[in-house]
Order: C-alpha cells, then structure tokens, then sequence
C-alpha cells in the first residue's frame, strides 16, 4: 500500500508541474512572437531574397570576411543556452538594469525573458546561415567542409524541428488532457494503475481472470507502439478507445461480473492514455537533445577548420 503522506506529496508536485502544460500552450499569446514557426520560415523566406541581392557584393568580401562573420553570428546564437542554463548573465543584466530609471529598467528587463532570448537564438541561428552560404562560394570544398556545411544544415534544419515542436505539442497535449508533465509521474501513475487491476480482479472466475490476463494485463504491462502514438498526437484523437476495443467488447459476456470487467477496462484505457502521455513528453525533448548533439558536432568542426585556415595561412 502506498502511503497516503508520499501520495499527497505526489498529487502536489504533480498539481504544481501540470502547470507548466497551459504556460506552454499560452506562451505564443504572451511571447514577442506568436508562432516560432512561422517566424523561422520568414528569417529563412529573407535570406534566400538577401543572398540572391548580395551576390556581388558578398563576392567582394572573401573567405575570411565571411567566415569570420559565420562564426560570429554562431557565437551570439550560441548565448541562448547560455543564459538559458545559468543566471550569470541575467545578474549583470539585473545590475545593469538597477542603475538605470525606471521606466528603462523595466524594458530592459523585459527584454531579458526567456522568450526574447529565444526569437533572438532562432533569429541568428537562421541568419547565420547567409554569411556561411556567402562563404561557401570561394574554392573547392574539401571533406571537412563538406561534412561541416552538412552538419549546419541539420542544425538549422533541427531547429526549425523544435519550434514546430513547441509551437504545437503544448497546445496538444493540453486539448487531449494529458494529465502528466513529468516522466516519474507517468511511471508511478502506470505502476499504481497496474497494482489497482490485479487486486481488481482476485477473487473472480476463472473465464474472467483468463480475459483479463489476455487481454488487459498486456496493456497494463506493456507500452503502445511509437507510430500509433505518434499518430494519435497529429491526428488528436485519443489512441486508448481503439487499444482496448477488443477488450471491451468481451465485457457483456460475463454476466454478473461485467461491470468488473468494464472496470478493468477503463483501467487499460487511463494505462494508455499515460503511455501517450508519456510519448508526448519524450518527443517534446528529443528534438532538442538531437539539437545540442548537432551544435557540439558543429562546433568541434569549426575548431578544426578554423585551426587548419589559421596554419596553412602561417599564423
């Protein structure tokens, strides 16, 4: 038996953390742009008009202007994170906002929220990429170029990935009542649904107990497939009525016992519900570890290129 003090800590923390799911489904009415989205494709709509303007005169520039105009652009993109993960960066900014009058120390710190520190990463990060396609018309590519101009286009490419993540899953996820925002939640709610089925059913008939093991106990105990999960989130229907279908439709066959079985039913439909919770949750976060991994790998190639130019050119 769970105890009821850990439960209650639970349903708090889980109460408090259910929170953040309507934040996030708000933020494009609170944040600076509404659809990241459709901002990126813009920034991106820009550069191609751009490059096709400045050809000659990015022509004028050479390789090194350029490259070091790529690099910089990334540099600034790449301070995103880190004011994202550490608080330095906003305690100058504090400082520097408490000496200045009130009215410009509010639109200063205004300025520091996290959403416009993000417009400005997906900003830079889609710009960046006009220097870089300037840079790349000089010379031949070697591997490592050609591995490195690869790379960047993932990057950017994974980018545009997450903001169509966050501009839609939030939003989803709180329309289909996904009831969840943390993954421990999920597994102790599913543990907890799993426990309640099998004290359910002690102490009825064999014929029912052989359904339940058939055909509930798999649900409880296993996980939906990624691509009816996946399916379920683009199409916002819930995957839990069609899971369970078969099981349900054997319940007006045991009698007395039905309503014990519809109930153990409905246990398999929440297990499913969660297990899409769950799917939810890890698809809002992977694009972003595919992200991190991009940019590490860029910023590695970078170091070997920018190390090489600087050696063959005797510096």
């Amino acid at each position: 038996m769970r105890s009821p003090i850990a439960a209650a800590e639970r349903s708090d923390a889980g109460k408090a953390a259910r929170i953040q799911i309507g934040e996030a489904a708000a933020r494009r009415h609170t944040a600076p742009i509404a659809s990241m989205l459709f901002w990126g494709a813009l920034c991106a709509s820009t550069v191609i008009a751009l490059h096709k303007l400045s050809a000659g005169w990015a022509a004028r520039q050479g390789s090194y202007r350029t490259g070091v105009l790529t690099v910089s652009v990334f540099l600034l993109a790449a301070l995103y994170p880190v004011r994202k993960y550490t608080l330095r960066l906003s305690l100058h900014w504090l400082r520097l906002a408490s000496r200045l009058p009130r009215a410009w120390a509010v639109r200063l710190l205004l300025l520091d929220r996290l959403e416009t520190w993000r417009v400005v990463h997906v900003t830079l990060g889609v710009f960046a990429m006009l220097p870089f396609w300037w840079h790349t018309q000089f010379g031949r590519r070697s591997l490592l170029e050609l591995a490195l101009e690869i790379l960047l286009m993932l990057l950017v490419l994974s980018g545009f990935l997450g903001t169509m993540v966050e501009d839609f899953l939030p939003a989803r996820m709180l329309k289909m009542g996904n009831p969840e925002v943390r993954l421990e939640d999920v597994e102790a709610a599913s543990h907890g649904l799993y426990v309640e089925a099998e004290e359910l059913v002690l102490g009825h008939s064999e014929a029912l107990v052989h359904s339940y093991l058939l055909f509930v106990r798999p649900i409880l105990a296993g996980s939906q497939p990624s691509r009816t999960l996946l399916w379920a989130t683009l199409t916002g229907n819930s995957p839990a009525s069609a899971v369970c279908e078969p099981a349900r439709l054997l319940a007006g066959g045991f009698g007395a016992e039905s309503a014990a079985f519809y109930h153990l039913v409905n246990i398999a439909e929440r297990k499913v519900n969660l297990d899409h919770n769950q799917f939810n949750l890890r698809l809002s976060t992977a694009w972003l570890r595919l992200h991190r991994r991009l940019a590490i790998s860029v910023l590695v190639l970078i170091i070997f290129h920018v190390t090489g130019v600087l050696y063959f050119a005797g510096i």
